[in-house]
């Protein structure tokens, strides 16, 4: 399931011409696609996550660290 998806990911990347050339990192660490995904998704997907402000807790899922203080700013930016 984790390698369809990020197979499906990087097709659509691709041909909607931006595809994905390095992982971004959050933090010091690679951000795990599958990992953000399946996060935002239990959460409730994009709109609710981002209409709850929710974006903190996906950060958190993702064992960030707890003082950043631009956390949800930069794990939203790095999802879309």
């Amino acid at each position: 399931e984790e390698e369809a998806f990020l197979v499906s990911l990087y097709k659509f990347m691709k041909e909607r011409r931006t595809p994905i050339e390095r992982i971004p990192h959050l933090g010091f660490k690679q951000i795990n696609l599958w990992k953000i995904y399946k996060a935002v998704e239990k959460l409730g997907a994009y709109e609710l996550v981002t209409g709850r402000r929710l974006w903190k807790n996906v950060y958190d899922e993702l064992g960030g660290s707890p003082g950043s203080t631009s956390a949800a700013t930069c794990t939203r930016r790095h999802y879309e």
